[in-house]
């Protein structure tokens, strides 16, 4: 079978190719400079593909600068209304399309399941609307279509964990602000496993929370990695210093969403890693 992928030299991306290479998938990279080229490019690599992944988009940790916030934007919505002006004028059109979107889209107060209507109102929650948005374009079509909000995956090869890890091994781990934000997670092997689950359901459609059941703050996370490592957890990291980091881009560390997997556990998705106890477990090895 053939999969496309875009963002597949991101982590992500990296990760997923390798999961549907191992599994006999034909994976087919969309890149950059395929955007830069025209539709015309883009669409003759969809077609004939089964299936189609979405995960365009620059890196959100960063310093956001008004030019940075502006890269972040273009790189995720205009990216994917390239890719559905694409996708309608391929004529064997892929039966499915995943896309990604993120946690970041629901405000940091209420608990939120995929039906949530309390949606932040910052620069990120609107990224998010307007990254899904761009997809609306696809329902005249028949193809199935799933929004995936991931929260943070953790993963001892790359991303958020892979960074952080080290420090925390030296005994120099730290809580972000206060602590008290959610930290709303997912093992990568659940990801892989629910990204699966997904493309294989015939129901599949509409938005997922593609995290783990179990609602933690950043606080209660970094004591448990601490633990599990055997070292103390003596340090904040407090806001003014962050905000001189990123600037805006904090807010990401700062705030957090309260996050349920309601459709997954519906469909009684097995979770391998449900908590933060297990997670941290397979990471750091126990």
């Amino acid at each position: 079978m053939k999969i496309c992928l875009t963002g597949g030299t991101g982590f992500l991306g990296v990760r997923i190719t390798r999961f549907f290479k191992e599994n006999n998938f034909e994976v087919v990279n969309i890149s950059r400079k395929d955007f830069s080229r025209g539709n015309d490019v883009i669409a003759a690599k969809i077609e004939g593909a089964d299936m189609l992944i979405n995960l365009a988009g620059a890196p959100i940790l960063k310093r956001w600068t008004k030019a940075y916030k502006k890269e972040i934007y273009n790189s995720r919505v205009e990216t994917t209304k390239k890719l559905v002006d694409a996708i309608l004028q391929v004529d064997n059109k892929p039966s499915i399309i995943l896309s990604a979107s993120a946690v970041g889209i629901y405000d940091e107060f209420e608990i939120h399941d995929e039906f949530s209507d309390r949606l932040a109102n910052d620069f990120l929650g609107n990224l998010c609307k307007d990254w899904e948005s761009a997809l609306v374009p696809l329902l005249q079509t028949d193809i199935k279509l799933a929004v995936m909000r991931i929260g943070i995956v953790l993963d001892k090869e790359g991303g958020a964990f892979a960074r952080m890890l080290p420090s925390f091994k030296m005994g120099c781990g730290a809580i972000v602000g206060n602590g008290m934000q959610a930290f709303p997670c997912i093992h990568i092997d659940d990801l892989l496993s629910a990204i699966w689950y997904i493309l294989k359901n015939p129901e599949s459609n509409g938005v997922y929370n593609l995290v783990a059941p179990e609602i933690v703050s950043n606080k209660y996370f970094s004591k448990m990695l601490g633990e599990k490592l055997n070292r103390p957890v003596l340090f904040s990291v407090f806001k003014p210093f962050l905000k001189l980091l990123f600037g805006h881009g904090a807010d990401v560390l700062l705030k957090g969403q309260k996050v349920k997997p309601q459709r997954l556990m519906e469909l009684r998705f097995p979770y391998q890693y449900p908590d933060v106890n297990s997670m941290l477990d397979e990471l750091v090895g126990k």
